[in-house]
């Protein structure tokens, strides 16, 4: 087995047991040994004057080292209520999350609804927003004949997604300066997560009604007068044809005919006649590099 030296105490038992754990080897259940000091952190929260006084009592030097179950105790204690106050921390960030998690998953569920969903579940969506929208139903009829039913459910769909992620941004800061602040009210005898419960609540009705307003404002918004249904004409369409000559330099033909006093007939890869050299070569340019796009060095050579 190994001997496992410990420098101090966990917060938590279990830490401590690992440990112990380690030193088991091959059936043999090796030794272990801890160190705590009383300016320890566990140690000066929980019980270190009660040990300061004894050791006083008794006079017990301070770097003598203290080997009894009354500090075994102590520090076993300490621990369990370090756990206790860790346990219900965790408890009460979990009923904190417990509200978001619920609004989380109808959202969520609403906005993967629109992603995939056909054109009877975004009716559905529609008919319930008209439900408590008077004179919503007559928006839609008409905006749906003037558009279509495929380019109005589309323009719904997007409409719907757009409105969802905008105000579920502004919730969620919403929610999270609802949290930070909401401690403050436990000096008014109210407890926090009560309070967090019931406004939250109040918030993400209130983000709902904002939902249906401005889905019910933007569709009423569509601008159709640009608008027209037609049939696809299904007459085979006319191909005006026109005949011109290529240019030169895209040309295949291996001459080109040059019109100017001389009449010259030259090649591409021709020199071109104006004797412009090429600084780089000591060559004179080819017809293709010069003359042909009237280079610069075209144009001086004829200038001299």
């Amino acid at each position: 087995g190994l001997f496992v030296l410990g420098t101090e105490r966990h917060e938590a038992r279990r830490i401590d047991n690992q440990l112990r754990g380690r030193s088991g080897r091959q059936g043999d259940s090796g030794e272990t040994q801890f160190y705590v000091s009383l300016e320890d952190d566990l140690m000066r929260v929980f019980g270190s004057e009660k040990i300061k006084t004894m050791m006083g009592r008794f006079g017990i030097p301070e770097d003598q080292p203290i080997e009894n179950s009354f500090i075994g105790r102590t520090l076993e204690s300490a621990q369990t209520k370090i756990e206790g106050f860790h346990f219900d921390s965790r408890k009460n960030t979990l009923e904190y999350d417990d509200v978001m998690n619920h609004q989380r998953k109808v959202i969520y569920e609403r906005r993967q609804k629109m992603l995939f969903s056909k054109q009877e579940e975004i009716e559905e969506i529609l008919n319930s927003i008209a439900s408590t929208r008077e004179g919503f139903e007559a928006v839609i009829k008409e905006k749906r004949e003037k558009v279509g039913d495929q380019g109005f459910f589309e323009t719904v769909r997007r409409i719907a997604l757009y409105t969802t992620d905008a105000l579920w941004m502004e919730h969620l800061e919403a929610m999270d300066y609802l949290r930070s602040s909401v401690n403050l009210r436990a000096y008014g005898q109210r407890e926090p997560i009560v309070e967090y419960k019931k406004d939250g609540l109040m918030m993400f009705k209130e983000m709902e009604e904002s939902f249906k307003d401005q889905v019910m404002s933007l569709i009423s918004n569509i601008n159709t007068e640009s608008i027209t249904v037609t049939a696809e004409n299904n007459t085979p369409k006319q191909t005006l044809v026109t005949s011109h000559n290529e240019s030169a330099e895209f040309s295949d033909s291996p001459k080109i005919n040059i019109s100017g006093s001389n009449n010259l007939n030259l090649g591409r890869n021709d020199p071109c006649p104006c004797g412009a050299i090429n600084p780089a070569t000591g060559e004179i340019y080819k017809f293709k590099k010069c003359g042909l796009i009237n280079a610069p060095q075209h144009r001086k050579s004829l200038v001299n």
